[in-house]
């Protein structure tokens, strides 16, 4: 490994392996990357706090802190359970933080706590950084139910806060950039803006899927009621219905499993959806999706959830792993798979989603070109390549 720039960069990120490709290329790139990964979710697989180390790649020191298990709803998650983890959370990042005397050249925040942790220490003389950076991956707009509300309230003021006092702000779309001008206008004098649009996952090797019957689909994310599981189900049955044989990957855990495995059940679909659970480790996730042809995206059109405008790491995977993207027209990427040709835009109804299902059933080769479009995305938007190029930007000027 050769270390592109000579330099000492603090970075935060959640533990999810949607948010590594990132840090991998900090730590491949820069002489030092500590790295703390912050256990701050409601998740029954989340690990405890932790810093990892890295000198010219390798890993020389791991540090284990605290654990923010949450499992739980309405008061008690908001009044209670988000709290104590976000307070545990900071802790453990200033104790962090003192293990490099809080000092580094670059602070990279990929979630807007750890931004406004390094805005304190900095305004306090404690933290002694050149620049914050705070990655701007989503934004969610202000929910109508009363606690849920005041808690994303609370986000948006912090996050027209951090705007202000952070050195440069990276958006992943266009889109977000945009909403972030609409919400509290333009950044202030100084603060630097910068696009990394895409930031996908370095491709893990895999064999190629075997040719279909049946045509099988991987879905990845949380199994919840809004995020399109049922939908998604639902188009194995009514493909099923019209003699189309398809199979439907699951690879997720979340308050909807027991549910859905019954509805699964009700529906006779034993045999075509399979349930893997929760894994967020790469090489498992490969493997799985060597089996299907073909992600499926699909998203309800909610106004308060941040789908609109994110990059979320399902897309992310699938195109890294070289698969098209089956998705409705919500998510700002759904541009890309349109310019490259490497996916298919439809609907949430069963129907449109069968007949798209349909014309590559019957013409093969359209997969194929569809898997082209999907490598040149890869290519043209790989977090190497546009990480790269924002760093150049940022470094090359100071």
């Amino acid at each position: 490994m050769s270390t592109t720039w000579n330099k000492h960069v603090f970075t935060a990120e959640l533990p999810y392996e949607k948010d590594a490709a990132v840090t991998l290329f900090l730590r491949n790139n820069f002489k030092r990357v500590d790295d703390f990964i912050m256990s701050l979710g409601q998740m029954s697989n989340i690990p405890p706090n932790k810093l990892y180390t890295y000198i010219n790649g390798e890993q020389i020191q791991e540090k284990i802190y605290g654990r923010s298990k949450i499992q739980a709803g309405g008061l008690r998650l908001y009044l209670f359970f988000l709290p104590s983890a976000i307070i545990r959370v900071s802790l453990d990042m200033v104790r962090a933080l003192s293990t490099v005397n809080f000092r580094c050249d670059i602070f990279f925040a990929q979630h807007f706590l750890p931004a406004l942790i390094a805005i304190f220490l900095r305004k306090l003389k404690i933290l002694r950084c050149k620049k914050i950076v705070f990655w701007m991956f989503d934004f969610f707009l202000v929910p109508p139910g009363f606690l849920r509300g005041l808690y994303y309230q609370g986000i948006d003021r912090v996050q027209g806060y951090i705007r202000k006092n952070v050195d440069e702000i990276w958006y992943t779309t266009p889109r977000i950039a945009e909403v972030d001008r609409q919400r509290f206008g333009p950044l202030p004098k100084g603060t630097v803006k910068r696009l990394t649009e895409g930031c996908f996952f370095q491709r893990i090797e895999s064999q190629a899927p075997k040719a279909f019957p049946p045509l099988r689909l991987a879905f990845l994310g949380s199994l919840r009621p809004n995020n399109a599981v049922y939908e998604s189900i639902d188009c194995v049955k009514y493909c099923q219905s019209q003699g189309l044989k398809v199979e439907l990957l699951i690879i997720g855990s979340g308050p909807e499993e027991e549910r859905m495995k019954k509805y699964v059940d009700k529906n006779n679909l034993k045999s075509s959806v399979k349930f893997y659970g929760f894994e967020d480790r790469g090489e498992e996730i490969a493997k799985i999706f060597s089996k299907c042809h073909l992600g499926l995206a699909l998203y309800s059109a909610d106004a308060y959830g941040p789908n609109w405008y994110l990059t979320s790491g399902k897309f992310r995977r699938f195109i890294s792993q070289g698969l098209p993207v089956i998705t409705t027209p919500v998510p700002y990427f759904i541009k890309y798979l349109y310019d490259y040709n490497a996916g298919i835009i439809v609907d949430t109804d069963p129907a449109d989603i069968y007949r798209a299902l349909k014309k590559i059933y019957d013409h093969p080769d359209s997969l194929q070109n569809m898997r082209k479009g999907v490598d040149r995305l890869y290519t043209e938007l790989g977090t190497n390549k546009v990480f790269q190029k924002a760093f150049d930007a940022m470094l090359n000027n100071d």
